[in-house]
């Protein structure tokens, strides 16, 4: 079991209506929590749509989760 701290933007703060949180997870990688994130907030956003960061820096979804890792979610963000 993993503790990550999940850090969410754009549409994913407006969905899980939280800026951040800490969560406790049996995911395998990133792609696993984000899926798990998804299903607990009805995230509708695929997961190819999302990006991630991993302690302040870009990451594969597939990469292994790191206990008490800063995880932040980026959905595709429109600008004009």
């Amino acid at each position: 079991m993993y503790t990550i701290n999940v850090h969410y933007f754009a549409l994913l703060r407006e969905k899980s209506g939280v800026e951040h949180e800490q969560v406790l997870s049996k995911a395998k990688n990133y792609q696993e929590l984000y899926e798990e994130l998804a299903k607990k907030y009805y995230f509708d956003l695929p997961v190819n749509m999302i990006q991630v960061a991993v302690n302040d820096e870009f990451s594969n979804l597939e990469n292994s989760l790191l206990d008490q890792a800063k995880v932040v979610f980026i959905p595709p963000v429109a600008g004009g």
